[in-house]
């Protein structure tokens, strides 16, 4: 058996916040979202997959447009054409009402209703497939939905679809329903395929739980490869590889300049220092000073001369493969020195508060929005403020 897992589709996401550039390279980046799905259908028929599995958020938002909705019916088309089945759900992104969809789809996609319930299908090996699903009927499911999947039946695979995160025993958090990995083993399905998680992420072995993330970034928190999970069946068991195939990577790249360096001269070395790969990269530098830069450096880099200048020049070539869309200006920074407060103590208390639970808390009912809570997520914002206390500390520091 052999077949596709992905979820977090999010076609037709907005990608806020980017500005400033060339009207060809922001159509790049808008149809990044249709590409990776379109890339992962050719995978399906080059593969000749049994079946795809989309585990919710096929669109951006509850309301999408008829783009978006006209791109995925033409894609699930291009399947129904090659005899391969989808079965899909709704997530809190694309959260409805389900009902009788069979004029909207082709016969090919099968839709899970807002109640747990198990659809069925035998393979041409005539192995039997059991799947277990639901879609979102709101934005917010606190309930453990997962105590209403059935535990497993007499067929030669079952596999759970579940858009949802970890409980975090919490009320206030425990927002898309939540489940433990304990309860997720206590059904002895074959594969877990779950969605919701925008990082690509194995959380058990045997049987697999798996979150495929979303196959293309939305933004610069969402960094790094992304794309979906081929899983085919060796020896009893079901093994999953990931498969890339954002066309747009977000990463970052961290440069140390000369102190003698103009801004022309640090600007050639910010080009030089990407290394140019078949796929579009978002880039955010982040460059690294010392207590000799040059004024003029961080001048320039304070008042974002140096990205536009970046842009500019890469806004008049007939090919760009990478586009600049931040500068983070890194100043020297340091732990206080032993006198002032001892670094032992700090890391220790570090560690304790810039934690991901820490930081939900701290935001209280603001992490019920979705777009807060999808940054909440995010591994790096951790980082990010603990190097953020780092140079608060240092600045109070070198005040007194």
């Amino acid at each position: 058996m052999k077949f596709i897992h992905t979820a977090d589709l999010h076609l037709d996401s907005p990608f806020r916040g980017l500005s400033d550039m060339p009207t060809r390279i922001w159509q790049q980046v808008h149809q990044s979202t249709f590409t990776a799905f379109e890339r992962i259908v050719d995978a399906a028929i080059a593969q000749q997959v049994d079946f795809v599995l989309i585990v919710g958020d096929i669109y951006d938002r509850d309301h999408h447009s008829a783009e978006a909705e006209d791109f995925f019916v033409r894609q699930c088309q291009r399947l129904d054409q090659n005899q391969i089945p989808v079965y899909l759900s709704y997530g809190n992104h694309d959260y409805q009402v389900v009902r009788d969809q069979e004029n909207a789809f082709p016969k090919n996609v099968h839709v899970f209703g807002n109640s747990v319930e198990t659809k069925k299908l035998t393979l041409a090996d005539k192995q039997t497939v059991a799947i277990t699903g639901f879609s979102y009927e709101k934005r917010w499911l606190d309930q453990q939905v997962i105590n209403n999947f059935p535990g497993r039946e007499n067929t030669d695979w079952q596999i759970g679809m579940l858009h949802g995160a970890l409980s975090q025993n919490n009320p206030d958090q425990d927002h898309y329903a939540p489940f433990t990995i304990p309860e997720l083993l206590q059904k002895n399905y074959d594969y877990w395929a779950l969605g919701h998680i925008h990082k690509h992420q194995q959380l058990n072995d045997n049987p697999p739980i798996v979150y495929p993330g979303d196959p293309q970034g939305r933004h610069k928190n969402e960094e790094g490869q992304h794309g979906y999970y081929l899983v085919q069946s060796n020896s009893g068991k079901l093994v999953p590889e990931f498969k890339v195939v954002a066309p747009i990577e977000w990463c970052k790249i961290n440069v140390e300049p000369q102190n003698s360096q103009s801004g022309e001269s640090l600007v050639k070395e910010l080009i030089d220092q990407v290394k140019v790969t078949d796929d579009f990269k978002m880039i955010a530098f982040n460059v690294i000073l010392t207590d000799n830069s040059s004024s003029l450096i961080k001048q320039l880099l304070g008042n974002g001369t140096i990205l536009e200048r970046l842009q500019d020049q890469l806004a008049g070539e007939k090919s760009v493969q990478w586009w600049p869309y931040q500068i983070n200006l890194i100043e020297p920074t340091g732990l206080p020195k032993m006198t002032d407060l001892d670094q032992d103590y700090w890391k220790q208390a570090a560690q304790e508060t810039f934690t991901q639970s820490a930081v939900i808390d701290l935001a209280g009912k603001l992490a019920k929005y979705d777009f807060i809570a999808e940054q909440l997520a995010e591994p790096s914002l951790i980082e990010e403020l603990r190097q953020e206390a780092s140079r608060e500390l240092e600045g109070e520091r070198h005040d007194n």
